[in-house]
């Protein structure tokens, strides 16, 4: 669950950069040449997400994952810029993680107290915070699968725009 930074040195202006993205993002649905949608964000950048996804959780409150762009010149005559893709966790992420986590604290609760006063059902009971635990490592195998899709997606959106750019 940690915030994972890639950064990348692009070899034209931001503004280019952004236009590209922008031109994707007003595209139909069924025109989009990456899949992807995406928002402003008040934190500056943009937060891109796929129009279609892999997995779609209930209740949905939008994306599971977004990835935020965020594109600076680094130099004055704006020949240069360095853009910045972050891991943002969506509200259905925090909803199902932090569910997951009160369901594994309640369960191993109530089964600790099972065994502390002698039921058999106890040790039948830790079975039920495992499945809470492994439910948490699904969701963020989803969220790390969709963030590399999305990073591979701008790696393509660059190549096929023909800016040159380097992985830092």
């Amino acid at each position: 669950m940690k915030k994972k930074l890639v950064e990348y040195t692009i070899y034209k202006s931001a503004d280019e950069f952004y236009k590209t993205v922008r031109t994707e993002l007003n595209r139909k649905t069924f025109g989009k040449k990456f899949n992807l949608s995406g928002d402003y964000p008040d934190n500056g950048g943009i937060d891109i997400y796929s129009t279609i996804s892999f997995a779609v959780f209930k209740p949905n409150l939008g994306p599971l994952v977004k990835l935020n762009l965020n594109c600076v010149n680094t130099n004055q005559n704006g020949t240069e810029s360095k853009l910045t893709l972050n891991r943002v966790n969506g509200a259905t992420y925090k909803m199902q993680f932090w569910f997951m986590i009160l369901f594994v604290a309640l369960t191993l609760i109530i089964a600790l107290y099972q065994i502390i006063i002698g039921n058999d059902i106890g040790f039948e009971m830790l079975m039920l915070p495992l499945f809470g635990l492994i439910y948490i490592l699904i969701i963020e195998l989803f969220s790390e699968f969709t963030i590399s899709s999305l990073n591979k997606k701008v790696e393509k959106m660059l190549n096929s725009e023909k800016l040159k750019y380097k992985k830092l």
